[in-house]
């Protein structure tokens, strides 16, 4: 479990400065595509947590059920889009499509940043 503390502190470092920058883009700007990438980054924070969570459970030896935490993912995707339906007028759901994506570009992209 010491791994996955260390890997998820990097992500959530790199998240944590993502939201405060565009946290302040939104203050400026007031963009509704700021505030939905924001949205959007708060979801995949939570969906890179879970994934790592699970995978670093998965890779125990003593544990028999492998799980990803899909149940998991798919509840914080539609968690922000319920909140994206009771807003819409603030929120562009173009920046949450995007700001949930990066979690699944880090997904895809781990394997082959951590090769080199």
């Amino acid at each position: 479990m010491k791994r996955f503390s260390i890997i998820f502190k990097q992500y959530l470092q790199y998240y944590l400065y993502g939201i405060i920058v565009l946290f302040i883009v939104f203050i400026f700007t007031r963009s509704p595509v700021v505030l939905g990438l924001i949205l959007g980054l708060t979801g995949s924070l939570c969906i890179t947590y879970t994934f790592e969570y699970y995978l670093a459970k998965a890779k125990d030896k003593d544990n028999i059920h492998i799980s990803t935490g899909n149940v998991w993912r798919y509840l914080t995707v539609i968690i922000a889009c319920c909140i994206w339906v009771l807003y819409k007028e603030y929120i562009n759901i173009f920046g949450v499509i995007v700001g949930l994506s990066v979690s699944y570009v880090l997904i895809i992209l781990k394997p082959l940043i951590q090769k080199n």
